[in-house]
């Protein structure tokens, strides 16, 4: 099932299994496997970068009942690149959460100082 969602996407997207492989930076023949069924456990990692280049979710991919939603068309390669080269460093979805959080911390903050003066 999980192959058969990523192949249906791919072929939409017109991507071959080669120009997926290289935008999710993983291996061609691992990509077949899991297409062809033979892997049918991959890693939540690998799910999520072959999602990512997909420009979908990774619930979509492993839930039959979940719906595709699009990502927004501001989410440009350049941020799936990034937040690929992230998690390929060990940056956890927490990590994320809470350097978001901090950043808002920080913007509201400059934003008080900025209204006193």
């Amino acid at each position: 099932m999980i192959g058969d969602r990523i192949k249906e996407m791919r072929l939409q997207k017109r991507y071959s299994i080669t120009r997926l492989a290289e935008k999710a930076q993983i291996s061609k023949s691992y990509l077949s496997q899991i297409e062809k069924g033979s892997n049918s456990n991959p890693s939540l990692q690998m799910l999520h970068k072959i999602a990512a280049s997909l420009g979908t979710s990774v619930d979509y991919l492993i839930d039959e009942t979940s719906e595709h939603i699009e990502a927004h068309s501001y989410i440009t390669e350049e941020w799936l690149e990034l937040l690929s080269k992230a998690i390929d460093r060990g940056m956890t979805k927490e990590d994320f959460i809470e350097f978001y959080q901090y950043l808002s911390f920080k913007k509201n903050l400059q934003a008080v100082k900025d209204s006193k003066h």
